[in-house]
């Protein structure tokens, strides 16, 4: 009996179904296409609260868009798509971001997350967020030592399935996260510091989402966590920018021959873009469920109360793509290449990724001016890099937002050298 019991949280893989009885839970882990378009047609569905629960950890406010209810997310949502930059911005944005990581003509290595995820947290907060960031403030987000580590979604999933996402179970949770977890204890004194100092030493752009949340705030529409989880949503979104980008100048550096090809054919840049996200994509999974789900009775064990995508396992699906684990951005430039449930770097339908558009438009963009000879920016891997990763990176498994294994890069500007020689 006990061996049957654990039979049933044996790991088979993906298209599989996983039960948890005491919760009368049966969740299903998918990187099936058509299983992912069907559980689409049904259209009744919503983030998973075991999802809501891991964001919050990455203390997320509970009433943010990212973890908030249908109706409170598309509220926000509105707002926050009016304010977003016009696309005629993201190639400024960009030029400014790259140039704030490689500002040096010297050749020197590099980790690329503690060097992007200050760089993208400013770049974001000016022109997402919308605020006038002081100078006092950008160097103390200069100097912070961000980590990009986080706590494994599967230790999540077992404290989910013990039911301690519970608010009686907080100070037990608060325990576990200071004994094991002293990164992702770290990272939250730095986000609630960051909302302070945010709050005090930055002033909202007219106009901006964050000028929006001050009057939404102000006339009680949102409350002050609300307020707050929108503040730090901005930061947990420049860890997935970061992490995509990390990955792609990564590719960029193994895969030299396509600085002349982008140069050459700026929709190239999109392909690549593409092809990154689909090997190397920041979230490695997504959950949903119905909508009321728990606020049925009566619910048979035989029903999925979770339904969860495999995107990792998703993109590299051999039925669906062609030599899967090998580099080949041109792939996107057949017609619906991304169409049919196969490729969902950012989620599903309208709980997808807010900010996806304009994530997208700051890869491509920011790809197009490293490979430029405007900026003239040379990326070299470290020897032993080659050898132990056969060039590409290797993403961490397991982990909410999937950083390469190891970012080390050597990046080095002719033309800031040459400007100085003059």
């Amino acid at each position: 009996m006990f061996q049957s019991l654990l039979d049933r949280f044996q790991w088979k893989g993906t298209d599989h179904l996983y039960s948890l009885p005491w919760l009368r839970n049966l969740l299903e882990y998918s990187a099936d296409p058509d299983r992912v378009k069907e559980y689409l047609k049904g259209g009744n569905f919503t983030r998973s609260q075991l999802t809501r629960d891991m964001l919050s950890r990455f203390h997320l406010s509970h009433d943010s868009i990212v973890v908030s209810d249908d109706g409170h997310a598309q509220f926000l949502r509105s707002i926050f798509l009016q304010c977003v930059p016009a696309q005629e911005r993201y190639p400024d944005i960009a030029k400014k971001l790259v140039d704030e990581v490689f500002m040096t003509g010297n050749s020197r290595e590099l980790r690329l997350s503690s060097s992007l995820i200050p760089a993208v947290y400013l770049s974001m907060s000016s022109n997402l967020l919308g605020a006038n960031v002081l100078e006092s403030l950008r160097e103390h987000i200069r100097e912070i030592d961000f980590q990009p580590g986080t706590r494994p979604m599967h230790l999540d999933g077992v404290m989910y399935a013990l039911g301690m996402q519970f608010p009686s179970f907080g100070p037990m949770r608060k325990i576990i996260d200071l004994i094991f977890f002293k990164s992702d204890h770290y990272t939250r004194k730095i986000t609630v510091k960051l909302e302070k100092m945010m709050f005090e030493f930055a002033t909202p752009k007219e106009g901006s989402w964050y000028a929006h949340l001050i009057e939404l705030k102000q006339s009680g529409k949102i409350s002050r966590a609300q307020f707050r989880g929108e503040l730090t949503s901005i930061l947990v979104s420049s860890y997935v920018l970061s992490a995509a980008m990390s990955s792609m100048l990564l590719c960029l550096a193994a895969r030299p021959e396509y600085v002349d090809k982008i140069r050459d054919d700026e929709t190239m840049a999109k392909h690549f873009v593409n092809e990154v996200l689909r090997l190397f994509p920041p979230f490695r999974q997504f959950g949903y469920e119905e909508k009321g789900i728990w606020e049925k009775s009566g619910r048979s064990k035989e029903e999925v109360t979770d339904f969860m995508v495999s995107v990792f396992g998703l993109h590299r699906n051999e039925n669906v793509w062609e030599d899967p684990d090998d580099f080949r951005p041109q792939r996107f430039a057949a017609a619906n290449s991304t169409k049919g449930c196969k490729f969902m770097p950012f989620g599903l339908g309208k709980r997808s990724c807010t900010g996806r558009v304009y994530s997208i438009g700051m890869l491509v963009e920011v790809l197009k001016y490293v490979c430029s000879e405007e900026c003239n920016l040379h990326l070299t891997l470290p020897e032993d890099y080659v050898k132990d990763y056969v060039g590409l990176p290797l993403g961490t498994n397991g982990r909410l937002v999937s950083f390469p294994v190891d970012d080390r890069i050597y990046a080095r500007r002719e033309l800031i050298e040459k400007a100085i020689a003059v």
